[in-house]
């Protein structure tokens, strides 16, 4: 058979469709959630190293001074509102 055949005969009947279309999402979905949780690993080592190079006082990677310590200082007022909060 044809690939145009093929694709005409799955048009034409709501089954096919139907059978076909679940299929795709279900791709979709598998690839999507896998997509995430590498990206996830990637940004939980990126969040460890930062965290490691802070510790150890060393010098961040690239633009730090407008870039990552605004983001620690704001992490850091949230958490001691956070347990200011708590304590209350």
């Amino acid at each position: 058979m044809e690939i145009q055949k093929i694709i005409d005969l799955i048009l034409s009947e709501p089954i096919y469709l139907t059978i076909v279309s679940i299929f795709i999402l279900a791709f979709i979905y598998s690839v999507l959630k896998k997509f995430f949780n590498l990206l996830l690993i990637v940004l939980l080592c990126l969040i460890g190293y930062i965290s490691y190079l802070v510790y150890t006082n060393q010098d961040l990677p690239g633009d730090s001074d407008q870039l990552i310590y605004p983001l620690i200082d704001t992490a850091k007022e949230k958490a001691g509102n956070m347990l200011d909060g708590l304590s209350k």
